[in-house]
């Protein structure tokens, strides 16, 4: 592809040789001459020194090396995707129909252009959209219902009922409406609180790897439209996730939380049960959260606080090791004006008397507080 054509793909400003060819992608220190890399931030100019790109993506105001093509725009992350698409092509989509060894019930709809691998098994009463992929080894239960250009990645598993929107794409290992996690204790052990609800998953939904939606008690658990979840995140039952929130691998939301629209959540984070997150908060790492958080607000630690609050006392602690140096020298420079060595007193009351005449002395002596310990 001439590089004046990619730049129209990526609405780019071109700067240089547009009829230079650009055959791939590449990383930034490995880039060849028929290649385009791109740098999002000053701070990786330094890897172009180790290679020779066709071409760079970049922000306006980037310098890039001289005698390099530029292709400048806003957002260089979101151009070299679609450059990715432009030289790599779209993903290979297997034939439509359904594969041998596939088990499927009665009452099973298929939309136009979709296909179903092998080894997979359909419940009854199922219904898929067009252009739906369902690779090998899934599993689909009872009364599921799959909308368009819908993709379910090899050992999927959606529990009967459940509800997938369009163009949702679900990553292997990820199961959508297995029981949620409730549970009665009643005569000295647990009994399990039936799970009758379901789970909807609305359009341009992203489940990752090995995450787990559960099904809700007796109503619904919903993901709703653009929302992404990374690998291994746990969604509890009940829980309602707004429109285009992100929610980071390792993450688990408890049972009947809510999280409000454009939410984000670090990896590893917590959110307890019962808890409202407010439109547009933002949620650090390894953050648990066991109380309301309020719109926009930006939390971190454990547990959570603002996140200005919490930075503040992070930086203070880690000054501990050195305040407590100083406050040892402090200590003892006051034990020595005072004589008071070991906890003990050294000044005897022959002294004390000769000081006498020193009331205010005098009196700090006899009033001084007793030793610290450590």
């Amino acid at each position: 592809m001439k590089l004046k054509d990619l730049a129209q793909v990526c609405g780019a400003k071109l700067e240089g040789d547009g009829e230079r060819e650009i055959n791939d992608v590449a990383k930034p220190d490995a880039a060849k001459p028929d290649q385009v890399c791109f740098i999002a931030h000053k701070k990786y100019l330094p890897l172009l020194e180790k290679s020779k790109p066709g071409a760079v993506i970049a922000a306006a105001g980037m310098a890039i090396p001289q005698g390099t093509p530029v292709l400048r725009v806003a957002d260089a992350d979101l151009a070299f995707s679609k450059a990715v698409t432009a030289l790599r092509g779209e993903m290979i989509r297997p034939l439509p129909g359904i594969a041998e060894h596939t088990v499927i019930g009665g009452d099973f709809q298929m939309g136009e252009n979709s296909s179903v691998g092998p080894f997979c098994v359909i419940g009854s009463d199922v219904k898929l959209g067009r252009n739906v992929i369902v690779y090998p080894q899934c599993y689909i239960g009872d009364g599921v219902t799959i909308g368009d250009d819908t993709i379910l990645y090899p050992r999927v598993t959606i529990m009967e009922r459940c509800k997938v929107g369009n163009r949702n794409i679900i990553h292997p290992g990820a199961v959508i409406g297995a029981d949620g996690f409730g549970f009665h204790f009643n005569a000295g052990k647990f009994e399990k609180a039936p799970q009758r609800g379901t789970v909807e998953l609305e359009d341009d939904v992203e489940i990752g790897a090995n995450t787990t939606v559960d099904r809700a008690r007796f109503d619904v658990t919903r993901l709703k439209r653009g929302t992404k979840l990374d690998n291994l995140v746990q969604i509890g039952h009940n829980v309602e996730v707004g429109q285009h929130c992100v929610i980071a691998a390792g993450t688990g939301v408890g049972g009947s939380a809510v999280l409000k629209d454009y939410v984000q959540l670090g990896g590893g984070s917590g959110i307890a049960d019962h808890l409202t997150i407010g439109m547009g908060a933002r949620v650090a790492a390894m953050t648990g959260v066991m109380q309301d958080v309020d719109p926009g607000m930006k939390m971190a630690g454990l547990p959570a606080d603002e996140g200005r609050a919490f930075m503040k006392r992070e930086a203070a602690v880690r000054k501990l090791p050195q305040l407590m140096a100083e406050f040892r020298e402090l200590k003892a420079q006051v034990e020595k004006l005072t004589g008071k060595v070991g906890g003990f007193d050294q000044v005897d009351d022959d002294e004390e008397d000769k000081e006498a005449e020193s009331g205010e002395f005098t009196r700090f002596i006899r009033n001084r507080p007793k030793p610290i310990e450590e």
